[in-house]
């Protein structure tokens, strides 16, 4: 269970979740998470989701 709080693994599971859902690049951001997460809370990730659009932008190198 440690895993799930390690962001690197986190971030690799979610990603590796992710490239399986057919067509998640045309989805709204907050569905292709829940599609992923299956949260009980679907609509919390809105909340997150303009800081999450700043760090990806800040730190993500191609």
């Amino acid at each position: 269970m440690e895993q799930i709080t390690d962001p690197e693994y986190s971030t690799t599971a979610f990603l590796k979740g992710l490239k399986q859902v057919e067509g998640w690049q045309d989805m709204p951001l907050t569905k292709a998470a829940q599609t992923v997460q299956v949260s009980a809370y679907p609509f919390h990730y809105a909340q997150w989701e303009t800081q999450a659009a700043d760090l990806v932008a800040e730190h993500w190198t191609s």
